[in-house]
């Protein structure tokens, strides 16, 4: 069961520190998730400066995720999950510091901030990702990576109202709180025993780090088709939550919106705890079952758009994605050497996520065109695709232990 699961992986001492320090990280993040573009809005009334804001860390967070990668593999762990926290605690710290003070070019200044602060969670992901296999038996990892998608959707249920309350209270609140989150992160991480991993041989030049990293990767079949799996998932996935804010969002000043999205979250919520239970021998068939109920509700929100069957719909895809991505994240561990675990995953991550970004923009252009039927049926589409995949044989479990590329043994620290 899930909580027995999640209780064992608690009691991993350095696990749990981690943990707590995630968690606050996120609840923090959260808090200043609808306070950010609101202090925007405040300081220039400009929703295109929100954007730009916004825009602007995604771009960063994007840009950096390769570097990021070799960041993870080429220093000590703690170290570099210590400076990451300590540079974005500064960075939030900054933000609060301009809703205090209102300085002339305050739009820049927190563009330029919030950059920063995209390019450390980059930088912390990634050596966060890469450090779980030293904390967490391979029998106990489904069940970490499931407790994180747990953790994602209870923040999601509290923080962005939570942030938004304190925001009222004074513009500057949030930032603090979500600096002062990952300043007690970082005093957690230096709590840590253990190795968190990182310190291997690398090459000469960060360049050299990257391209055998995407060497390891274009290696093997099966995560060259995890990449295609990957990006056709977000692609569809976000593209069907942005036509249920399209559809439901026009509602009632926004208020049925609101619901929709607490539904998914608790049903994403809900997913994560029974995800583990599900970890088995057959997990290629259990995932093979699962993606096709999700096409089968991509198909029934191209049938119905409505706000109560996109509400089911997306509140279904958000209960049965951890049931898919928790084994197959899983296997990852398995497959890909510690050495490399940062600049693999760095691969995946970016490569996987290349569409994510054009959702929205794709699907507002078919529902201005068509109608969110035509949008809901070209994601389903999407979806039979990703199915597809999941029957591919080099996709399914015992594929091989990759080995580290030669290049790696003639490398210099």
């Amino acid at each position: 069961m899930a909580d027995r699961g999640w209780a064992a992986l608690l009691r991993l001492a350095d696990f749990r520190l981690l943990w707590i320090g995630s968690t606050l990280s996120a609840l923090g993040s959260q808090l200043t998730s609808l306070a950010l573009p609101l202090l925007v809005l405040d300081r220039t009334g400009s929703p295109t400066s929100a954007g730009l804001v916004a825009t602007a860390r995604l771009l960063v967070f994007y840009a950096a995720q390769l570097p990021a990668g070799v960041a993870a593999d080429r220093f000590d762990r703690r170290s570099v999950l210590m400076v990451a926290d300590a540079g974005r605690a500064a960075a939030l710290a900054g933000v609060g510091v301009v809703a205090l003070t209102r300085p002339a070019g305050a739009l820049w200044l927190i563009v330029g901030l919030m950059s920063v602060e995209g390019m450390l969670t980059a930088v912390a992901n990634l050596a966060a990702t890469a450090a779980l296999p030293q904390l967490v038996p391979e029998k106990q990892r489904p069940s970490a990576l499931a407790l994180g998608h747990a953790q994602g959707n209870a923040v999601q249920l509290v923080g962005p109202l939570l942030g938004a309350a304190l925001y009222r209270l004074h513009p500057a609140v949030p930032f603090a709180l979500d600096a002062l989150s990952y300043a007690v992160g970082m005093s957690l991480v230096l709590s840590v025993r253990g190795r968190l991993g990182g310190g291997g041989r690398v090459s000469s030049s960060v360049r050299a780090d990257i391209a055998l990293g995407l060497r390891f990767v274009a290696r093997s079949r099966y995560l060259l088709l995890m990449i295609g799996w990957s990006a056709l998932m977000n692609f569809a996935t976000a593209g069907i939550g942005f036509v249920l804010i399209l559809v439901v969002g026009r509602q009632d000043g926004g208020l049925s919106l609101g619901v929709s999205l607490t539904v998914m979250a608790a049903a994403g919520l809900a997913g994560a705890v029974l995800a583990p239970r599900f970890h088995a021998a057959n997990e290629d068939r259990l995932i093979r079952a699962t993606t096709a109920l999700i096409v089968a509700l991509g198909v029934a929100g191209a049938l119905s758009p409505g706000p109560v069957v996109m509400t089911v719909c997306t509140a279904g895809i958000a209960f049965l994605a951890p049931i898919i991505v928790v084994p197959k994240n899983a296997r990852l561990y398995a497959l890909i050497p510690d050495e490399l675990m940062g600049r693999a995953q760095s691969s995946l991550f970016l490569i996987g996520g290349s569409l994510y970004p054009f959702a929205a923009l794709a699907t507002g252009w078919l529902v201005e065109r068509g109608s969110p039927s035509l949008a809901m049926a070209a994601h389903a589409g999407v979806l039979v695709a990703v199915l597809v995949i999941t029957m591919v044989p080099q996709f399914q479990r015992g594929t091989p232990v990759l080995t580290v590329p030669p290049a790696v043994e003639n490398t210099e620290r």
